[in-house]
């Protein structure tokens, strides 16, 4: 019998990563703009630890968040990868590359409230909307020349990359000296030290590594809420996949919940300086 549930959580686990990688944002693509889903990250909500003292500050002196409240969830993650960097929250005359950008909607973000940077360019494999400052490109593979940028921003997509070594040399390659690189995903935890050690091979110096799984889990319970909605109304071919689509956003009651609850895999934030 346990072997039977091994194998059945295998199959689970293989087509999960089938999925995320060659069926979710194919569908996410068309089906996004009419769902109104901008952001496809877990979320973070913040503690009371002093790790998110700046975070808190920043998005109180922001104020009302009317047209952002059903992203909140998600902006936070984001505040929170970029809240490592020694400028934050000020990226004025910065030049900014995101890499796996999604959508798109973190840079109109980064910008009304971090910027005017001097340069923002997105950067993914599956561009879904036709905004100027998005360029198709591998994040093993950036189609950028070297030292282009001061400041390169990744937040929970590596996980899904071929190479993390290669993308970490990517990210070396095309930062100038004294960059900055912010990095955010969910990783199993034998995984960190393999990562922070791949930094270092490419160049990179360790300013600072966070574990935030519970303040993921927290702002995955309201994303978990808005999504289960949408689903709700979503098209019948989407509805097809509630299921897979609920593991991917690690909804309450999945096995993918269930495994970041027990940190058998667990959340990290990372920030390194090129030197």
């Amino acid at each position: 019998m346990n072997l039977l549930l091994n194998i059945t959580s295998l199959i689970g686990r293989l087509w999960l990563w089938f999925f995320d990688r060659f069926i979710m944002y194919p569908l996410m693509k068309i089906v996004a703009p009419k769902l109104g889903v901008r952001f496809m990250n877990l979320g973070y909500w913040p503690s009371s630890k002093p790790e998110d003292a700046k975070l808190r500050e920043f998005m109180n002196d922001i104020g009302d968040l009317q047209e952002y409240e059903p992203h909140r969830a998600h902006i936070y993650l984001y505040e929170k990868a970029m809240s490592m960097h020694p400028k934050y929250p000020d990226f004025k005359n910065q030049e900014i590359l995101e890499v796996s950008c999604g959508q798109g909607y973190s840079l109109e973000w980064i910008e009304r409230w971090h910027g005017p940077a001097k340069c923002l360019i997105g950067c993914d494999k599956v561009v879904t909307r036709n905004v100027n400052n998005i360029v198709y490109g591998d994040a093993t593979n950036l189609p950028f020349a070297d030292e282009s940028f001061d400041f390169v921003l990744n937040v929970e997509a590596a996980h899904l990359y071929s190479d993390y070594r290669k993308f970490l040399e990517e990210c070396a390659r095309v930062l100038r000296l004294g960059g900055v690189f912010c990095y955010a995903d969910v990783r199993y935890p034998r995984d960190v030290s393999l990562i922070n050690e791949a930094a270092n091979a490419a160049g990179f110096e360790t300013r600072h590594i966070e574990y935030c799984t519970e303040e993921v889990v927290v702002g995955l319970n309201h994303v978990a809420r808005k999504y289960d909605d949408l689903l709700e109304k979503a098209p019948l071919f989407v509805k097809l996949f509630k299921k897979s689509l609920r593991a991917t956003y690690c909804a309450p009651g999945t096995e993918a919940n269930e495994r970041l609850r027990s940190q058998q895999k667990i959340y990290v934030a990372a920030m390194w300086v090129k030197l």
